[in-house]
């Protein structure tokens, strides 16, 4: 999938066409900081002039900056990065921040660097700076599961089974496996399933996984009746 984040990783996305941001390739090593400037609003003790003095501060003007260093690799979306670099002009994009969240609006490259040897790929250094204010959308959370999944139909051999997810904590993709007699039914994935001769005398259930960007999670429902001729 296009732009999916991959593992973990602190990622920087250039937007290539107005609400398309792809991921910018080649970082090694990168680095996201959150920084304010510290406005000193030290008093000096009116009653005590000639004493010591607690400084204390206010945040001031806030940064936020993405740095990174890599191997340069061409494409549409370094393509498109090295027209604002040499234009020196704003671009939309977004910053993910594993187990914080995304930071999305302009950005500028505050400071750009390619370098190179008679041998080997060439690399490049960059600064990203806000060039503007962000918006910030939290990560959601890994799925937990509430309510447990459970099973609509009768346990009889050509009658369909239907497993219902349950209750689940943050959006999630669900994927099912279903058992007979506790042991995986090989092949049965999907959301339904029919028993079959050999099933009778056995009892059914069903595992669902939830899965998001944060997380996988795998519960089963409780157990049918033995299933029936």
């Amino acid at each position: 999938m296009a732009g999916q984040q991959q593992g973990r990783l602190l990622l920087i996305r250039i937007e290539t066409s107005p609400g398309n941001p792809e991921n910018l390739c080649g970082f090694k090593a990168r680095s996201f900081n959150m920084s304010a400037n510290e406005v000193d609003t030290t008093i000096p003790d009116c009653n005590n002039p000639g004493g010591a003095v607690q400084k204390t501060s206010q945040p001031g003007v806030t940064s936020r900056t993405f740095s990174g260093s890599g191997k340069f690799v061409s494409g549409a979306v370094q393509a498109v990065l090295m027209g604002h670099v040499r234009a020196a002009t704003v671009f939309p994009g977004e910053v993910i921040v594993p187990g914080d969240g995304t930071y999305k609006g302009d950005w500028m490259a505050s400071d750009f660097e390619v370098s190179g040897e008679d041998e080997g790929t060439m690399e490049f250094s960059a600064t990203f700076s806000a060039a503007g204010a962000l918006t910030f959308t939290a990560e959601a959370g890994a799925p937990a599961n509430t309510i447990l999944p459970s099973i609509a139909g009768i346990a009889k051999v050509g009658e369909t089974l239907t497993a219902l997810e349950g209750s689940w904590s943050h959006a999630a993709v669900f994927t099912y496996q279903w058992k007979v007699g506790g042991t995986n039914k090989g092949g049965a994935t999907a959301k339904t399933y029919v028993p079959v001769a050999a099933d009778v005398d056995k009892d059914i259930s069903v595992a669902v996984t939830a899965t998001n960007t944060t997380g996988t999670a795998t519960v089963s429902s409780g157990a049918t009746a033995d299933v029936v001729a």
